[in-house]
């Protein structure tokens, strides 16, 4: 997984993984989630997903607290197939328990 973008505000990320539904809309459900989330936009087939958010709510050590977790996603992601998904979206809500 690749952050292509990152300021105060907007995330992009970039992996195949973000192109199955389901993770996907596990991933929309937990960073949805949170009150600070104004908008998720996925493009399907280049697999990338941009966050807008309310930077103010949404405190940058709170996002660096996310750090490891992200990661974790990413190498997770790194091997995407049917056998890891599961793992994967339990990763996702682990991140959502953390946004909170």
């Amino acid at each position: 997984m690749i952050v292509s973008s990152f300021f105060p505000g907007r995330i992009r990320l970039r992996d195949e993984v973000f192109k199955d539904n389901d993770i996907f809309s596990a991933l929309y459900s937990a960073v949805g989630s949170h009150s600070a989330v104004k908008k998720i936009e996925r493009n399907e087939k280049t697999g990338s997903v941009l966050v807008e958010y309310i930077p103010e709510n949404l405190p940058m050590e709170k996002l660096l607290a996310l750090k490891d977790e992200l990661l974790s996603l990413g190498k997770l992601a790194e091997s995407y197939n049917k056998k890891n998904k599961p793992i994967i979206l339990e990763k996702i809500q682990e991140i959502e328990k953390k946004l909170k």
